[in-house]
């Protein structure tokens, strides 16, 4: 209850915390169950038949957890759940949508970096769509200290969409209208940019074999790396765009709100220009996603 009290009074000085809007789009629930379904079947092979604790790491507002469920056979969702996030109104957001679903709920409040858990305490981990946002050596770390956490034989994994073969060749024209009309944007405004050299790490774009090697450098088993391809629609790229790594990535030494609205207004006419067509006429560019399982 004091941890649930302290949540709530944090709650208030957390309110710039991103909720990951595109968490609730369709693009993200379909490939993130994509995901899922493959580490099931990959869970199955093994001879998994059952869970008893399940770590969710950056849980954000607890939409990959629910996607867990909702993707796990019947017999599964009996597994308790930590979530883990170091933001308090993250957590509470996550405790709204899961409390119904999952039967044990525990809410961890630490970032990944700081995360204590008792070692050989949880079958799985799952890691959605973050560990991009992580330098290399944190990365290594983080990793470490989850296989800690996991029983021997457990998994790991996780997924993202920020990695050196994420964008097609034929995609890049959309990335690079996006930015000249972007940068446009910020001097029609009069913002002034700030040289800087330095990238966020989620602007680095590790390639494949980078993720590969890190789960056997943490000594893991790497059990399969996969890729999926998802077609996002305008919204899911606004919502992308408005990533404040993401738009400080792309738009480095700009200030970051005028960052954040120059990459979410140029969505639109660089799509329009870009994009292939859907059924419905909307257009849309492909993105890929590359899942990691890992075995401890």
């Amino acid at each position: 209850m004091q941890e649930l009290q302290k949540m709530k009074e944090e709650y208030i000085e957390d309110e710039d915390y991103n909720y990951e809007p595109f968490a609730d789009t369709e693009e993200y629930k379909r490939v993130n169950s994509e995901c899922i379904n493959n580490w099931v079947a990959i869970m199955k092979q093994k001879g998994i038949n059952g869970l008893e604790g399940v770590l969710d790491v950056a849980t954000g507002a607890g939409t990959m957890v629910q996607l867990v469920f909702d993707n796990f056979p019947e017999s599964w969702r009996k597994a308790a759940v930590l979530c883990l996030d170091q933001s308090a109104g993250a957590l509470k957001l996550a405790q709204s949508k899961l409390e119904k679903t999952v039967e044990t709920l525990k809410l961890v409040h630490s970032s990944i970096q700081d995360m204590t858990l008792p070692d050989n305490s949880v079958d799985i981990a799952v890691w959605g769509n973050g560990i991009h946002y992580l330098s290399a050596a944190d990365q290594l770390e983080c990793v470490k200290r989850i296989r800690k956490a996991l029983k021997p034989g457990g998994f790991l994994f996780f997924n993202t969409a920020f990695y050196e073969e994420a964008r097609p060749a034929e995609t890049l024209p959309f990335y690079r209208t996006q930015v000249k009309t972007a940068v446009q944007y910020l001097r029609d405004n009069g913002v002034k940019r700030v040289k800087s050299d330095e990238k966020t790490e989620a602007a680095k774009f590790l390639p494949r074999s980078y993720y590969e090697s890190l789960v056997e450098d943490a000594g893991f088993k790497l059990v399969d790396a996969k890729e999926f391809a998802v077609d996002m629609h305008k919204e899911a790229w606004e919502y992308i765009s408005a990533f404040q790594q993401y738009a400080a990535g792309a738009l480095r030494g700009y200030p970051i709100d005028d960052a954040v609205n120059a990459m979410r207004d140029s969505v639109g006419p660089s799509i329009e220009l870009h994009g292939n067509r859907d059924q419905n006429g909307e257009p849309y560019i492909t993105r890929k996603w590359l899942a990691i399982s890992a075995q401890a």
